[in-house]
């Protein structure tokens, strides 16, 4: 049979994708693309009746809970040892109301990426982040500091920025606690950033892809970026190719230390689940051989015996990355699982990107953001 599938796209995660043509010459399954694009259209693809007829797809574990309807439990598909080689607490991250609806494909944390060249130490706090991207900046050959600028990316920078200052996007309750010096001191810093001419006017544009992009093309003195990246970083035609070091990310104004973060995983749908030769696809591209692939393109393992195979034979250096991308983890903040979380993030990121760019006031800003979260959480806005 034809296994159909929809997949997250991007330079993190395409490397994974030349080996559909080994499994097809391994099983005789042909394997049809029916979707390939960023998380924004990808959740959108899933919503359309075309998704039900996709076997296989991509998701991760901020938006599973909105996508619950069109996926299927796999806590059957594999035996217990199968399981025990995957971390606990990303399975654990996997389930909704106790039932696993992905196997995990990687965590997913920023890090500090910094040009060695500019840069001697990594700042410790944001503020001193901040001073250091003034002095180092020198646009337009390159700015001091970037981050996304629109969408998901921005409303991920921004949710870090609130948790490192000691503020709370989502209470227990799910309710905002944002409207407090720590609000205004990370709405603050996006426009300071902006005003300054510490990123690029550009900016309000930009994904995660062209972020990284820019930073590669040495454009950059530092930048927050994920761990997909870092071997592209290292390629023989980057411009910053032994000329970056990474670090831990900057402490806010509680003196913590937070990473916004989560877990990309494959899924079956109800049709898929169904199919043999779609179960045997998804156990492909989640199989250790494949985690290690992605692991030496940066990715962070979720397996055991990916993780020991990858530091048993680290140099130095990569044990020291390995090392900060474990610390950055012990401090990750997980958005919470709930159905409209995905309408969370589209209405905010617009709020934040206006009182970044100045266009509306900061305290403002955080009402409006205060009063569509409550709203949204209360099913009265779609």
């Amino acid at each position: 049979m034809t296994v159909r599938v929809a997949l997250i796209g991007g330079p993190m995660y395409n490397a994974l994708y030349t080996r559909l043509d080994q499994f097809s010459q391994q099983s005789g399954v042909q394997v049809e693309v029916a979707f390939v694009g960023d998380h924004p259209a990808l959740n959108t693809f899933l919503a359309t009746d075309a998704a039900a007829d996709c076997h296989v797809v991509s998701t991760h574990t901020k938006y599973a809970p909105s996508q619950q309807r069109l996926l299927a439990p796999l806590d059957e598909l594999l035996t217990p040892a199968e399981w025990s080689d995957f971390m606990p607490s990303l399975l654990e991250l996997a389930r909704i109301d106790g039932r696993l609806y992905g196997i995990p494909r990687n965590i997913d944390v920023r890090l500090l990426h910094y040009r060695t060249d500019l840069i001697d130490q990594p700042p410790t706090t944001w503020d001193e982040l901040l001073d250091l991207a003034r002095r180092v900046n020198h646009p337009p050959e390159w700015y001091g500091f970037l981050f996304p600028g629109t969408e998901s990316g921005l409303f991920g920078t921004f949710y870090e920025l609130v948790e490192s200052a000691n503020a709370r996007l989502f209470s227990p309750d799910l309710t905002p606690n944002i409207e407090n010096d720590g609000g205004r001191w990370a709405l603050g810093f996006l426009r300071t950033c902006y005003a300054e001419g510490l990123v690029p006017p550009e900016i309000v544009t930009w994904h995660y892809d062209e972020v990284h992009l820019w930073f590669r093309a040495g454009r950059a003195a530092m930048v927050g970026d994920w761990p997909g990246y870092y071997a592209d970083y290292c390629a023989t035609d980057s411009q910053v190719r032994e000329r970056f070091a990474l670090a831990l990310y900057p402490a806010g104004p509680s003196g913590g230390v937070r990473v916004y973060g989560g877990s990309h995983t494959f899924a079956l749908t109800h049709r898929g689940v169904e199919q043999t030769d779609a179960v045997a696809l998804l156990r492909f591209l989640t199989a250790p051989e494949q985690q290690l692939l992605e692991a030496k393109q940066g990715s962070t393992p979720v397996r055991h015996s990916v993780m020991q195979r990858i530091e048993q034979h680290a140099t130095p250096h990569e044990r020291q990355r390995w090392a900060t991308l474990a610390a950055a983890i012990e401090r990750v903040v997980i958005p919470p699982k709930f159905e409209r979380y995905p309408l969370v993030e589209q209405a905010l990121w617009t709020t934040v990107q206006q009182a970044m760019v100045g266009a509306i006031a900061i305290d403002e800003a955080l009402h409006r953001l205060t009063d569509r979260i409550t709203r949204i959480v209360a099913g009265n806005d779609g």
